[in-house]
């Protein structure tokens, strides 16, 4: 049963990934790869947010996380694709800006999935406390 929830969540992601990548970037980044980053950033977000309810249990059932962050979030985050930016980045000798994203994409994926998690784990204190 994982794997189909995998396999689904993955090819959903992927998809949502790449018409956002067509919609909106240029295929080789001049500057910033702002479409990206973006993406990654939201998924790192969205990974907190969910491996938080998870581990809350407030995401029940065997789909939950081989779906949501193996499939879906996985298959729209992209490691290989902000890799191969910032290698294109070095090649057209804008080595600077490389490390500026990768260090920025570390630095602020963390920070997001932190927040995401944050944020369940206050709304979770504060509809508890609410009731």
């Amino acid at each position: 049963m994982s794997v189909i929830a995998i396999f689904l969540g993955g090819g959903l992601g992927a998809t949502l990934r790449y018409a956002l990548g067509e919609a909106l970037a240029p295929p080789t980044p001049p500057n910033f790869p702002w479409v990206t980053f973006m993406i990654n950033i939201v998924g790192a977000f969205a990974l907190g947010a969910v491996m938080t309810l998870l581990t809350q249990h407030r995401l029940r059932g065997p789909w939950g996380k081989p779906f949501l962050s193996t499939g879906l979030i996985g298959g729209f985050t992209t490691w290989s694709h902000f890799i191969v930016e910032a290698d294109q980045l070095i090649s057209g000798d804008r080595t600077g800006l490389a490390i500026v994203y990768l260090a920025t994409s570390i630095v602020v994926g963390v920070a997001a999935a932190a927040a995401g998690a944050h944020l369940v784990e206050r709304r979770a204190r504060s509809q508890a406390g609410g009731r």
